[in-house]
């Protein structure tokens, strides 16, 4: 056996294994402390075709901003939709939500955004509208933009920047419902346009 061929033997034999994937989620969120009665019947959160997956998207300011790339050893546990449904749930349901209206979140940019390579923040751009339990047409809508600078320059601090946003995000939606219900007197409770 030629020594080319012994060489090839031995690199046979070894097994480098690569590093394993980690994987992120957006936790479960805080306890919703909206009124029960305001509380969503059901939310429902949509994507477009790009962010119905697991990947965790990232972009380089610095280095053709419009491309969308995703880390290659890091991924989310489920599409951002799925997760980030179940902690608004948490953030807007309390146990005996009584309210009927919908809410139909529309997620329009999930991504961390690279300024340089040691610093970075997630963004999450969002519509979100408020429907009657019969009707598609929106009682109100509003766009919701969360930025959160992330504690280190990599997935992991993406995470937890994402973590920290939704928080927030279930926060400002509950203020704005919240916010409807008063400059409509009232309106939104059971006995107005979302008991209907």
């Amino acid at each position: 056996m030629t020594l080319a061929a012994l060489v090839l033997v031995g690199c046979g034999g070894l097994q480098i294994q690569p590093p394993p994937m980690a994987a992120y989620d957006l936790g479960l969120g805080e306890r919703s402390t909206l009124a029960p009665a305001l509380a969503p019947a059901q939310i429902v959160v949509v994507t477009p075709p790009w962010l119905a997956s697991s990947a965790m998207h990232y972009r380089l300011a610095w280095s053709d901003p419009a491309r969308r790339r995703a880390f290659a050893e890091s991924r989310w546990v489920s599409e951002p939709a799925a997760m980030l449904g179940l902690v608004l749930d948490r953030a807007l349901r309390p146990e005996a939500a009584s309210g009927r209206c919908r809410l139909r979140i529309e997620l329009d940019e999930f991504v961390q955004v690279f300024g340089a390579a040691d610093r970075s923040e997630i963004q999450i751009v969002l519509r979100a509208g408020l429907l009657p339990p019969r009707s598609d047409l929106a009682l109100a809508t509003r766009e919701f933009r969360v930025v959160e600078p992330a504690p280190s320059a990599d997935a992991s601090g993406g995470a937890q920047a994402f973590r920290a946003g939704a928080q927030g995000l279930g926060a400002a939606l509950s203020g704005w419902i919240s916010e409807l219900d008063r400059e409509l007197g009232g309106g939104l409770n059971a006995n107005g346009r979302c008991g209907a």
